[in-house]
């Protein structure tokens, strides 16, 4: 079962309420946790990571694996991974469908000729999600507004979006939020970052600097960590 959506937005209210400033929470959480990361995002094959273009690729997103592995991590360090708390930007075109998002269909030049003649428009792409999803309440915090999904940690990113189209599958970013339901740890992903924050126990931070196919950097939260891995 994919996540479902949660419209009680009254759940990210302890750190909404924080106090903390915006660009700390959607960047690296909220104050109170023990440890710190900055999670790097992973290049890919040719780029060059002082180059901010390079850089810019890697922005707001974490690959499937991943999610996977810090999904993995994350699990052994809260008694609730089968209540979660997913947060997805609203800003995401590919949630509104139509015209935010479309979609370019390769076929033989006699068709696109025949089409035209027609004055045939392209396919209409329906949003993600159902009317009362895309019309219902967000998470708000100063400069960012999340739709909310509830669901067990390791389906996390599974957002049960419709399809583009017919035997299209839509494909949505990863979270931007996430936190489980007993508040143990937090984790960020910024859409204009190339990194991912994670604030947690010292025994997460441990793990996480230990594990296999991620790249982190414990750090001193605040409200402007530096935007590449060499700063």
């Amino acid at each position: 079962m994919p996540l479902r959506h949660e419209p009680d937005v009254s759940q990210a209210a302890w750190f909404i309420d924080s106090g903390d400033a915006w660009r700390r929470l959607c960047s690296i959480g909220p104050s109170g946790f023990a440890r710190y990361v900055r999670l790097f995002h992973p290049p890919r094959p040719g780029d060059d990571l002082t180059d901010p273009e390079h850089l810019q690729d890697l922005e707001g997103h974490l690959d499937d694996d991943v999610l996977q592995t810090l999904v993995g991590v994350l699990a052994r360090h809260t008694n609730s991974p089968e209540d979660c708390f997913f947060g997805l930007w609203d800003g995401f075109g590919d949630i509104h469908g139509s015209p935010s998002v479309g979609m370019l269909q390769a076929e033989p030049l006699h068709r696109r000729l025949f089409r035209r003649r027609r004055n045939a428009s392209s396919p209409t792409i329906p949003p993600a999600f159902a009317p009362e999803v895309i019309a219902g309440p967000r998470v708000r915090i100063p400069a960012r507004d999340y739709l909310l999904f509830r669901g067990p940690l390791d389906m996390a990113g599974d957002w049960g979006a419709a399809d583009l189209m017919p035997g299209k599958p839509r494909r949505l970013n990863s979270p931007n939020l996430i936190w489980p339901a007993d508040h143990t740890w937090f984790v960020s992903t910024e859409i204009d970052l190339p990194w991912t924050g994670v604030g947690g126990s010292a025994a997460l931070i441990e793990d996480l600097v230990s594990a296999q196919g991620l790249e982190v950097q414990e750090v001193e939260p605040r409200d402007d960590l530096p935007y590449s891995r060499f700063g």
